[in-house]
């Protein structure tokens, strides 16, 4: 998996699919492993980044999706202009601003685990066996 840039520009006329719900989940999953990198302890998370478009996901998939983020959230830090989580049900409609709040937070969670490192490289603070320059 790498790092795929998030759709923010989500409009109203557009439409979820699987190769989004793909980038989501595997966005997710580099955000938790490059946590993990720089030593935050986030637990393992169940992605599914396999869908076609003869995948239907379900509420419980949705779910999931949001309790995966609101987790890695509380394992690390909530960046100023974070999302609340959302949790679903039957009838409950999901629209552009919801993948907007989706993808924008794994986002947030990504550039604050690079500010975060950065701080620590600016700060001197160094790991046994870390191939940087130390100024």
């Amino acid at each position: 998996m790498a790092w795929e840039t998030p759709k923010l520009d989500w409009l109203t006329t557009d439409s979820i699919n699987a190769a989004d719900w793909n980038r989501i989940e595997s966005n997710m999953q580099e955000v938790v492993t490059y946590l993990n990198s720089i030593q935050y302890p986030i637990a393992a998370i169940t992605t599914v980044t396999d869908r076609t478009q003869t995948y239907v996901d379900t509420l419980t998939s949705i779910n999931r999706i949001e309790s995966n983020l609101d987790s890695i959230r509380v394992a690390f830090l909530t960046p100023p202009g974070y999302g609340v989580a959302e949790t679903w049900t039957s009838g409950k409609g999901f629209d552009n601003l919801d993948a907007i709040r989706l993808e924008n937070n794994i986002k947030l969670l990504m550039d604050y685990g690079l500010l975060v490192y950065q701080s620590f490289r600016y700060c001197g603070a160094a790991v046994c066996g870390d191939m940087g320059v130390i100024i």
